[in-house]
């Protein structure tokens, strides 16, 4: 049996749940059961939404501080022995090497790490960016192990992007000549506020009779209404909630303008060309990657400057429609990053027997 530690809420938003759920249903479609252990309620409405189908998921809500892991620890591994967890995913920015240390001695772990801000005595470490071979992984975690006393396996790259079903191994091949649809996301709680200030310079530059846009609201964007209004008074612009094919969705687009994230890997993942921008600090990394000549287009640090941003998106969208050879140059360039297998890799190795 695995288990997953994860929270969602309105602080951290829904990138680490999201993947976690697209780990856990690779583990069942792989034969096992996964439980979710959250910190609190907050947490289990997006959770219990995205695996309500699936008799395999378990929930228990621990009742805890979400960003104080460690006082959680004693009703934790009371839950992990009474349901017998042998493997344990852990995502959260929050985790303490002494956090790692108790549950290790109850079962193995498995850690998804960003940022490599501390060594952890955990029996998997998952680094799936393209920047993780700017840390010193192998050297760091020579002789560093968790509840087995085999050295700490590291599964890092791309290949091992979570990416939901829907993205594996699938890609539009058609050729670029012109853009058209125009997929615009800023996250699952858009916690900059940038949808509402976008579309009002698009409206009023008039690309909205250019393009059409796609506009994704995620689950926990605070004002709703206000973009639903605002997309009702105006052309050219098209408001999706809830969606579950974001696939298809993004297959229908000929470019996107998202927030960097986990998105930036779909869109490679279907070479779907992307001006993006940073929406918080821990993703300065992931920046300096796919900003690289070739990849996606920046359009810069909206936590610094979201005018400057707003501008620097529409001059770079203006930009394409008379330079369809730099989309089909990106779009080439896409096919090599990831096959959107990563999920599979994942489960593989957190359903291996030691």
């Amino acid at each position: 049996m695995v288990g997953i530690r994860v929270d969602s809420n309105s602080i951290i938003a829904t990138g680490h749940m999201m993947r976690c759920i697209t780990i856990a249903k690779a583990i069942v479609r792989a034969g096992g059961s996964v439980t979710f252990f959250i910190a609190d309620e907050e947490s289990e409405i997006l959770l219990r939404e995205n695996v309500r189908e699936l008799s395999k998921i378990g929930v228990v809500v621990l009742h805890s501080a979400w960003d104080d892991l460690e006082s959680e620890l004693p009703v934790l591994i009371e839950q992990l022995q009474l349901r017998g967890i042998n493997m344990l995913l852990v995502d959260s920015y929050k985790v303490t090497y002494d956090y790692f240390k108790a549950i290790s001695r109850v079962c193995r772990t498995a850690y998804i790490d960003d940022l490599h801000e501390g060594i952890y005595p955990v029996d998997v470490l998952i680094n799936y960016s393209g920047y993780y071979d700017i840390f010193n992984y192998e050297a760091d975690y020579t002789g560093v192990h968790g509840h087995d006393s085999e050295q700490a396996k590291l599964l890092l790259g791309l290949m091992y992007a979570p990416l939901r079903e829907q993205f594996a191994g699938v890609y539009d091949a058609r050729e670029m000549t012109d853009v058209k649809d125009i997929l615009l996301a800023c996250g699952g709680g858009d916690t900059l506020n940038m949808i509402l200030p976008t579309l009002n310079v698009i409206t009023n530059r008039e690309l909205n009779k250019t393009y059409t846009w796609h506009v994704v609201v995620g689950d926990y964007v605070e004002n709703k209404e206000e973009i639903r209004a605002f997309t009702a008074m105006h052309e050219g612009i098209e408001i999706h909630e809830s969606v579950k094919d974001m696939a298809s969705l993004m297959r229908s687009c000929d470019l996107a303008v998202v927030a960097a994230g986990t998105m930036l890997t779909e869109c490679a993942a279907i070479r779907l060309p992307a001006v993006f921008y940073q929406v918080a600090d821990n993703q300065r990394y992931g920046v300096e990657y796919w900003r690289k000549p070739g990849r996606m287009i920046y359009a810069g640090d909206a936590t610094n400057d979201k005018d400057g941003v707003i501008a620097s998106i529409v001059r770079e969208v203006s930009a394409f429609k008379t330079d369809s050879d730099r989309l089909e140059l990106i779009r080439s360039n896409l096919g090599m990053i990831t096959d959107g297998r990563g999920a599979e890799r994942i489960a593989e190795e957190l359903l291996c027997d030691k």
